[in-house]
């Protein structure tokens, strides 16, 4: 079933159902109208990636021509629209400059829903350490990504060097600032993690680092729940919108 809210997906849990939360990767899918923002929201979607690989009317991307210098006029109001409905503002993909002012310009903390760390593997795509200090000290999050090529920059990556990120990042922005986005829809994928049936492998490597189930708990999408409850109920708390 399709879940809305963070209670949605723990109740689907409970009840033994698989938990859908729906997303946009690229800004571009709203043209150049901000009134979508909530026609996207209202049918369910919790986050949207401002960008992909190029600039677009919203932003520039990490592997663009910096079109606009960060964020346009539009890609500001648009994040304001996404305050306003409780929609996350996803910041994989952007460029530095977009990323340092989006944080500016949003009400609510961000996330890096597929972003892994660049002091490993130098990939513009990669967030630097000060980047994850800056996402930490916003309250927001950046989750690992398992693709190949962000893990090691000459390929063959593992679980191994997906752990080696992992570790890097917690060290960097703190247990409350990491999470897990596989990008298995798009190409994600290592030796030892190659799809979901494996993802098990590294609670396993994590228990053996020490972690604790609390530790699991976050990092496995209570961190990205909490910032996605932050973000609804900072909507819900301006009473401009609800669901």
């Amino acid at each position: 079933a399709i879940a809305r809210t963070p209670d949605d997906l723990y109740r689907l849990k409970r009840e033994g159902k698989r938990a859908l939360m729906l997303g946009i990767e690229n800004g571009y899918a709203l043209g150049l109208d901000p009134k979508r923002v909530e026609h996207f929201r209202q049918r369910g979607v919790v986050y949207m990636t401002l960008c992909h690989n190029g600039d677009n009317d919203l932003c520039d991307s990490a592997r663009g021509n910096q079109e606009h210098g960060g964020l346009s006029e539009l890609g500001r109001t648009v994040i304001r629209e996404m305050n306003r409905v409780g929609m996350m503002v996803d910041l994989s993909h952007a460029a530095e400059t977009s990323f340092y002012q989006a944080i500016e310009a949003s009400r609510t903390p961000i996330v890096c829903s597929h972003s892994s760390a660049r002091a490993l593997c130098d990939h513009p795509r990669n967030l630097t350490d000060d980047q994850l200090r800056a996402l930490a000290a916003s309250g927001g999050v950046a989750q690992v990504c398992l693709y190949d090529g962000f893990l090691r920059k000459e390929g063959g990556a593992t679980i191994d060097d997906a752990v080696r990120h992992l570790l890097h990042m917690v060290e960097v922005a703190g247990i409350d600032h990491v999470g897990i986005g596989t990008d298995f829809d798009g190409d994600g994928g290592v030796m030892g993690l190659a799809h979901a049936g494996e993802l098990i492998n590294l609670t396993r490597m994590l228990l053996r680092e020490g972690y604790s189930e609390d530790d699991l708990r976050k990092l496995w999408g209570a961190n990205f729940l909490r910032v996605m409850h932050q973000a609804q109920t900072y909507a819900m708390d301006k009473a401009e919108f609800s669901t």
